[in-house]
């Protein structure tokens, strides 16, 4: 399948075909509709797993599964940021190795 230019957005999770920079952070990739697909499906795994941490913030002294739920939450979004590394331009790789995440 032939890459596509595509503009990511972490914080709202969106990915578009048309840069919409007034909608936060974009990171521009080049990516399969396959790949597409798998950035919207790690998004959607990290949001059911931050949903899943905001959980503990009722309880606060209840910190039983806390750690795993949040490190969870971060892994998904880590993994995110790999992939927008793996597949992004110069600049979204420059943008990406200055949050110094890996």
């Amino acid at each position: 399948m032939a890459r596509k230019k595509y503009f990511v957005t972490v914080d709202t999770e969106e990915i578009r075909e048309v840069s919409l920079p007034d909608k936060g952070i974009e990171y521009e990739i080049y990516a399969t509709p396959d790949e597409a697909k798998e950035i919207e499906l790690m998004f959607t795994r990290k949001e059911k797993n931050a949903k899943e941490a905001i959980k503990f913030l009722e309880k606060p002294f209840d910190e039983w599964g806390a750690d795993a739920k949040r490190n969870n939450y971060e892994s998904y979004l880590i993994g995110i940021y790999r992939k927008l590394y793996e597949l992004g331009t110069d600049k979204t790789k420059n943008a990406i190795e200055e949050l110094d995440l890996f």
